[in-house]
């Protein structure tokens, strides 16, 4: 398992799980960044220090400008997805079931992108350069990425492009037709479609009608991009590629696919034909009848089937009856019905396109009030309507969420959301509706050229004005994406000196000294005996009276400053002084064992790296050097930290020491807690075990 990178994490899984919906269409492996593959070789540690480092990662995204909502949905189900990690044994249990359930995932989402490039592959030997792009697209209509789809082409050979040859149909082209042909009768219960003309309803007598073959191909696409993705839709598209490659291309291919159609019912029907003239040689009324009507309904017409039957008892020797029996009259029939309900269908269908729903709504009820009795045109009515509906209920939410965004100021998600209402339904508020989309849609482009302008300003003005800039952007436009980047890279310096003071009547005051930014609220917490942290109040005070402090004993408080969501470190009541000999520069003030935190021990030198003991309990500390003097404190301006974690000291043997860092120079540990809420404490000082003269 690799060592986990939060900005890979960003982009490769957070983005993923978005896309997808969110939490519920993932699983803890991929949450937690867990290979699969590597399941029954990880150690329980292991497994329990990736988690504890996703947790941290997902703590530290809250406020994230695009991710912060799905953020608060991991960390919220953070008990419950990772419960099942911790075990060994019900981990390779979960693990079974996962990896089928994302073959099943994946199997569903490439099934149609599968069948066209199988297609392609059967035809042309290879995927052709020129399909790619639109395999994006019926990929896209799975899910899909642009990505995906081309690491599922690498498995096939891509080829130039190559013009198929006119008037030739070669005999893996007539078969592929044949099969698809056979595989629509299967999937769907109706007439027989044993041609491509079959599949248009096109008498094969009226062949050379061109037009009419266009224009009921066209209305044939229309259907087919109506349909839901699925194997009838993947098989519809195929044989519309035929109809276009073989019956609107030139007449040539026309007349070549009309003649293998010929020579396809005349390879069916010889051995019956040989049968029925074995006696007799002679194919005589009766039987001449039957077999004409089933050349027929092997997709010729009158003429062309009587001249097929003609050829094949001459090559038999035999003749054909000069007079076959003539089929008794037919009684006349009346006129079809009308089918009323097909102009209001047409009707509704233009209003969907239009981007009028509640419009092409009103036509689907009158096409269902006009659908014949025997309930005749239901089918189309019905897929209609159920877009009609889907189409008003996305409408719908992407309005409420507009309203939402606009009250909540986050003008560029409003003006997404807006923009989708007005893209796909134009008709879905009443004129007199207050506000208006028109209304809204001005609102949120004024908010955001305003919030553009003064972001421009904040960046070219002076440093000290920068964050009320800054704050200014933000209080008119909550989601400006560049104002909150730029405040979550700004410093916001934590309160200082939390005191906490008994009161007379029982209550405890709590006091700190401000902090240098403008505009900053605190928020007060109490640490509670179960080692969790309860809100005691926010204010832009730099006090706050808690009448809620336990009586018993001196409770423990924390005060973090706030700007604009974004929450500064926290300081504690019970944190050591620090304090200012004569000389006037600060000195650090050594704790046995400082936040209440066990300090490490046994701090050295070793074979170039730093080690010590790890105390029980601790799995994270903060490393601090400073060059000229030993830090103060584990914010000490002038000195340079990070964090190692007890796996990464484990695999290196100890602490690597960046090369960059001047030698000699003071070092010191500073050992964390993890919060029971995922917030990690850093210790505010060091104790005199932690601390060593490097001299490198």
């Amino acid at each position: 398992m690799e060592a986990f990178n939060p900005n890979d994490y960003r982009k490769r899984v957070l983005a993923d799980v978005e896309r997808r919906g969110g939490p519920g269409e993932s699983d803890p492996f991929e949450l937690y960044d867990i290979p699969l593959d590597e399941v029954d070789s990880l150690s329980d540690a292991e497994i329990a220090v990736r988690v504890e480092e996703v947790w941290g990662f997902w703590q530290r995204q809250r406020d994230h400008p695009k991710y912060r909502v799905l953020v608060g949905l991991l960390v919220a189900a953070h008990p419950v997805l990772s419960r099942v990690l911790f075990d060994s044994a019900a981990r390779r249990v979960e693990a079974g079931r996962i990896r089928e359930m994302r073959e099943r995932r994946d199997a569903d989402r490439y099934e149609m992108l599968d069948a066209a490039i199988s297609r392609l592959v059967q035809r042309h030997g290879g995927v052709p350069a020129g399909k790619v792009s639109g395999l994006e697209e019926i990929g896209a209509m799975g899910g899909l990425s642009a990505t995906e789809v081309a690491t599922r082409l690498r498995r096939h050979r891509v080829i130039e492009d190559a013009p198929m040859p006119v008037g030739v149909l070669t005999d893996q082209r007539r078969q592929q037709v044949r099969q698809l042909l056979s595989e629509w009768e299967r999937l769907i219960d109706g007439e027989p479609t044993p041609t491509l003309f079959a599949l248009l309803r096109v008498d094969p007598a009226k062949a050379g009608q061109t037009q009419e073959i266009r224009l009921r191909a066209e209305a044939l696409r229309a259907r087919s991009r109506e349909l839901p993705p699925g194997r009838i839709r993947v098989v519809l598209d195929e044989l519309l590629i035929h109809i276009q490659d073989v019956l609107e291309s030139d007449e040539a291919t026309l007349r070549e696919y009309l003649r293998s159609v010929a020579e396809d019912v005349a390879e069916e029907l010889r051995p019956q034909v040989r049968a029925a003239v074995l006696v007799e040689d002679e194919l005589v009324g009766d039987d001449f009848q039957y077999l004409l009507d089933e050349a027929m309904r092997l997709g010729l017409e009158r003429s062309e089937a009587t001249r097929v039957l003609t050829e094949i008892a001459a090559e038999l020797g035999a003749r054909v009856e000069n007079s076959p029996p003539t089929a008794p009259p037919q009684p006349i029939s009346s006129p079809p019905a009308p089918r009323l309900w097909e102009a209001p269908l047409r009707a509704a269908r233009a209003a969907l396109r239009g981007a009028r729903p509640q419009e092409a709504a009103r036509h689907v009820e009158e096409a269902h009030r006009l659908a014949g009795p025997d309930g005749e045109g239901l089918t189309p009515i019905r897929s209609v309507s159920d877009e009609v509906d889907r189409v008003l209920n996305e409408a719908k939410a992407h309005w409420r969420d507009a309203m939402a965004a606009c009250a909540a100021k986050r003008y560029f998600e409003a003006l997404a959301q807006l923009e989708k209402v007005r893209r796909t339904a134009s008709d879905l508020l009443p004129p007199n509706q207050v506000p208006s989309i028109d209304q809204l849609l001005a609102e949120a482009r004024y908010a955001i050229a305003e919030a553009d302008r003064l972001f421009a300003e904040a960046q070219s003005g002076p440093t000290d004005a920068r964050m009320r800039g800054l704050l200014a952007v933000v209080e008119i436009c909550a989601d400006h994406g560049g104002a909150v980047t730029a405040l979550a890279e700004s410093p916001l310096e934590a309160p200082q000196r939390v005191e906490a003071t008994r009161l007379a009547n029982g209550s405890v005051l709590v006091a700190w000294s401000p902090t240098s930014t403008d505009n900053v609220a605190y928020r007060v917490t109490r640490l509670q005996p179960d080692g969790s942290w309860r809100v005691v109040g926010r204010t832009q005070a730099t006090e706050l009276e808690d009448g809620g402090a336990p009586a018993a004993g001196q409770p423990v408080y924390a005060v973090a400053a706030a700007v604009a969501g974004r929450y500064s470190e926290t300081t504690r009541s019970d944190t050591a002084p620090v304090a200012k000999p004569q000389g006037g520069h600060e000195q650090p003030q050594d704790d046995p064992t400082p936040s209440g935190i066990p300090a490490v021990t046994g701090l050295a030198e070793q074979a170039g790296l730093l080690v010590f003991m790890w105390p029980i309990g601790v799995t994270e500390v903060m490393a601090v050097v400073r060059p000229d003097q030993p830090p103060i404190n584990p914010d000490d301006p002038k000195a340079r930290s990070w964090k190692v974690t007890n796996m990464r000291y484990e695999i290196d043997g100890g602490v690597r020491i960046p090369p960059d860092i001047p030698r000699p120079c003071h070092i010191a540990i500073a050992s964390c807690r993890r919060e029971p809420n995922g917030n990690l404490t850093v210790a505010a000082g060091f104790a005199p075990t932690a601390r060593i003269h490097w001299l490198g």
